[in-house]
């Protein structure tokens, strides 16, 4: 990818303002026409491009037509600065309910503003989070990435940055793109679809429309398809000793099912209660079914890995339009655009985990489980659970549903010496989430076993009966989980102008002020908010609103020849919570004043120096203050009795499994977080000497306090008397008894710490008779840090090692191209690079990794990721005029995933999908036709 520089741009500016002084020499009657000013990602004041006192990174049309992709979210997230996002897989299990996001310097999404337009749209999430995935990549016409906090003039939650897509506007002839890609290996076909055109033109006709739609279909790709993900039995060797090793993340939900029996017993005289757990399969044949691993308290866990998804499977459709209309010769123009996305993102998740009860007096009991009992223990039952995966039924599968709309009026011109610019926006974003497959209703499940129509104890994997599996399957849930309903509206209003001069030049203040109300619904359907779904517990329903209101003031002032400060203030406020559901107010009003200084310094022609200090903040979002508490599931982990020494006499601990386990987990809210708050700065320079060669290095810094955030599981399950208040009790409706819990509650943890440079070194030369370009741009981490949940002075350094915060910060992520012209042909190769880091830490006590041999003796192992690198390569052929035609290969080499031994987060294993694509060497073909 090209991006024009600061430089170049200056120069091509000065040529233009030089042309012109000698048109208007030649021609006395006809007034040159002034150099256009537009506004900047990063500033309110209408300015010359080779301004900009920012880092800015430029992107157009024909750098994400060469990275050779089909979504928004594919290309902002290949780039170097782009770390921490939520990605795709992240829906199967990860809790990425379908969207894909931006995150610039790994400070985080939630920190990360995205804009269309230069405004907001509504978001994904009961916070800022915007999907990337609505934004209709046919109808972009740049995209600007401000690297650079701009919390003073955008307000709440640029903390790290912002991203700007620019859609196109005005005329335009009819254009058809299309893009069909196949991966060499099975799954993740992809084809893609769009049509725009422009009419009029606003200065010759006083009106001017622009149109768009796309359509977009990605398949799914299953675990089963990529040898490196099919299975979560993994055989390595130790990378110190040679010996071999084992790691397995499974589930005590087995094929045919464990059990856990209670009984009676007496102790100086109490009564007391213990448990025996077994696998009554393995009893009777001496081993444990095909796809399972013994455990030695008798139990059998499946493997349940190749049943989930690597990659869900993605339908999306948008439309986009844009129109202007001079409003005579007032100065003004009227302006408006309109967009709609619907997606439809499906993601297979392991099968059910069933739990449920089993009465002493059933003859299930009788046949399966009491001959495996003492005699004593058989007299003294006082429940029976059983855990049983529902393999049969298939996987679960979720419909993630969006449908989101856009519509901005407003209007802008030049009155009284100021250039205005206000709009009006509505925003929604209706989420439904919808169960497609492998949910059990309750009512009908325990019917099909008291009947003995479903029998799950004698069969294992693909023995059931076709008549029985039949039965099973007729008993799940088909239909709508949960609705989301986001709504954002507001207007902002902003202007610039020159105030007054000095002797080195004008100065220019811009000042605006914004206003919108959001709000938050959110609903389940009655068969999961009454608890319907076995397991399930009953959900929640709340809608939650507020309000944001916000002023600043920017002034940009010539301070010397070539050299300029710019100022900016800003006072938010940020509303408590209405609570429209049951009223009254949940959480606190907050308010911010924050400020930035920028200062640029042109010394020669070839050098730019810049450097800029603020402050910023950031709300925490509608769920983290006021979700009620929920279900959540389970942990991605499975941990062994968190209750040790002192705490085994807490309650809790009888609540422990002989086993290392997955906790159950609630979810929830808490009214009384602070706003976090942040200090950046960055310096920078631009070097250009000539024509042939740029380059571009700017230092950056972000410190947050107060941020929030829940302490992960993995904390709480390592440390329980630390996080005591963290654990509790779920009782479950299937199984009539409670379980272990904790509560994934956020708190304001403390501090964070990022620190890095940005660079990007650009050379072009003339090679034979074409044209040679060539491209090396990254960011070098110097630091990512943040104090562990709970303590303001204990660090989690997670940069190049997984973090107690289940995250990788990565110190180098590097691309490098090169692109060659020669006649009709383009071709361009990339290379993509993340170096190696040390992976997710496994201590023995929790049984994750065990010796490969016949003493299955665990061990503790950390291994070392090796560093993972790709090369795409595209060739363009301009068949003619109006036709462009591009073929490319993605991951040349077809490089496998490196291997990860991560079992937290999404469902995927064998290596971690936020890293590392598992799609393999990938063909696509792609076209441009203009009419």
């Amino acid at each position: 990818m090209m991006i024009e520089t600061v430089m170049s741009r200056s120069v091509r500016l000065i040529c233009a303002g030089g042309l012109a002084i000698g048109m208007h020499t030649a021609y006395a009657q006809s007034a040159p026409e002034p150099i256009q000013r537009v506004e900047i990602t990063g500033s309110s004041i209408k300015r010359i491009a080779a301004e900009a006192a920012l880092p800015v990174q430029t992107f157009s049309q024909k750098d994400i037509q060469r990275a050779g992709i089909t979504s928004a979210s594919d290309f902002i997230q290949q780039l170097p600065v782009m770390q921490g996002f939520t990605v795709a897989a992240d829906s199967v299990g990860g809790g990425g309910g379908g969207i894909t996001t931006a995150s610039i310097h790994n400070v985080g999404e939630q920190y990360t503003l995205v804009l269309v337009n230069g405004r907001r749209i509504a978001p994904a999430n009961a916070g800022t989070t915007i999907d990337i995935n609505g934004i209709p990549l046919g109808a972009v016409e740049r995209i600007e990435v401000l690297t650079d906090g701009a919390s003073a003039l955008y307000g709440s939650d640029a903390i790290a940055g912002v991203v700007n897509f620019i859609l196109k506007k005005g005329g335009a002839p009819l254009q058809i793109d299309a893009k069909y890609s196949k991966p060499q290996s099975p799954g993740a076909k992809d084809k893609s679809v769009s049509i725009s055109k422009g009419f009029g033109d606003l200065e010759t006709d006083g009106y001017s429309v622009f149109l768009a739609a796309g359509h977009q279909e990605q398949e799914r790709m299953k675990a089963s398809q990529r040898s490196f993900a099919k299975s979560g039995i993994i055989n390595f060797n130790d990378p110190k000793t040679g010996k071999p090793l084992q790691f397995f993340n499974g589930s005590v939900r087995s094929i045919p099912p464990n059990v856990d029996v209670g009984y009676r017993v007496f102790t100086n005289g109490e009564e007391g209660e213990e448990t025996v757990s077994f696998n009554p399969y393995r009893k009777l044949t001496g081993k444990c079914p095909p796809g399972h691993v013994e455990q030695s308290n008798g139990e059998c866990s499946i493997d349940y890995t190749a049943t989930v998804e690597i990659s869900p499977e993605i339908k999306r459709d948008n439309f986009y339009a844009s129109g202007q209309v001079k409003l005579g010769n007032s100065g003004f123009n009227a302006f408006g655009n309109v967009s709609y996305s619907e997606s439809h993102v499906t993601a297979v998740m392991a099968p059910y985990p069933a739990e449920f009860s089993l009465d002493a007096s059933s003859p299930m009991f009788a046949k399966y489980i009491s001959p495996y009992l003492t005699p004593y223990q058989r007299e003294n039952v006082t429940y029976t659970t059983v855990k049983y995966r529902l393999q049969d039924m298939g996987g679960r599968a979720n419909d993630f549903g969006s449908k989101a709309t856009t519509v901005v009026a407003g209007l802008d011109g030049e009155a009284l010496g100021w250039s205005v610019n206000g709009a009006f926006t509505y925003s929604s974003n209706k989420s439904p989430s919808d169960y497609t497959g492998g949910y059990p209703l309750a009512d009908k499940f325990n019917d099909a076993l008291s009947s003995g129509a479903v029998d799950p104890f004698p069969y294992a994997l693909g023995e059931m009966p076709a008549a029985m599996i039949d039965k099973l399957r007729s008993t799940q849930y088909v239909g709508n989980y949960s609705n989301t309903d986001i709504k954002m509206k507001g207007f902002d209003v902003h202007g610039s102008r020159e105030v007054f001069e000095l002797p080195a030049g004008k100065a220019q203040l811009g000042i605006g002020l914004d206003y919108r109300t959001t709000s938050y619904a959110q609903s389940g359907n009655p068969a999961v908010s009454h608890a319907e779904i076995l397991f399930d517990d009953p959900q929640p329903s709340f809608d939650y609103k507020r309000s944001n209101s916000g002023a600043f003031a920017e002034l940009q002032v010539p301070v010397i020849k070539d050299m300029e400060v710019t100022g900016s203030l800003r006072r938010d406020r940020v509303s408590k919570l209405t609570d429209k559901l049951h009223g009254g107010s949940v959480g606190n009003d907050q308010s911010a004043t924050t400020y930035k200084l920028s200062a640029r310094y042109q010394p020669t022609k070839t050098v730019l120096l810049r450097a800029a200090y603020g402050t910023g903040f950031r709300t925490a979002t509608m769920l983290e203050i006021g979700q009620p508490q929920a279900d959540f599931g389970v942990t991605g982990g499975s941990y062994e009795c968190p209750f040790k020494g002192a705490l085994l006499s807490n309650p809790l601990a009888k609540l422990c499994s002989g086993v290392p386990n997955q906790l159950e987990v609630f979810k929830g809210g808490n009214a009384e977080l602070k706003p976090e708050k942040s200090k950046q700065w960055s310096f920078g320079a631009v070097f250009e000497p000539n024509a042939s060669f740029s380059a571009k290095l700017d230092v950056w810094n972000v410190e947050i306090r107060d941020g929030v955030n829940a302490v992960d599981e993995a904390l709480i399950a390592a440390d329980a008397a630390k996080y005591l208040s963290l654990y509790t009790t779920k009782f479950k409706a299937s199984t009539g008894r409670n379980a272990l819990a904790i509560i994934l509650a956020p708190i304001n943890i403390g501090r964070a710490e990022n620190r890095g440079i940005d660079y990007d070194f650009l050379y072009r030369t003339k090679l034979a008779d074409g044209k040679l370009t060539g491209r090396l741009a990254g960011t070098y981490l110097l630091r990512s840090r943040h104090t562990i949940p709970g303590t303001d002075d204990q660090w989690d350094v997670n940069m190049n090692a997984f973090g107690k915060d289940t995250k990788v910060a990565f110190r180098n992520v590097v691309q490098a191209s090169a692109s060659y012209e020669l006649g009709a042909f383009t071709h361009n190769l990339k290379a993509n690079y993340r170096n190696g880091y040390k992976d997710m830490q496994h201590l023995a006590e929790n049984h994750a990794v065990r010796t490969n041999d016949a003493a299955r003796t665990p061990v503790d192992i950390q291994l070392e990721v090796p560093s993972y690198t790709t090369f795409d390569w595209q060739t363009q052929y301009r068949m003619m005029k109006n036709l462009e035609l591009n073929l490319g290969i993605n991951n040349v080499t077809d490089r496998n995933p490196p291997l990860s031994l991560r079992n937290v987060g999404s469902h995927q294993l064998g290596y971690d999908p936020r890293y590392a694509s598992a799609v393999g060497r990938t063909f696509y073909l792609s076209g441009s036709y203009k009419f």
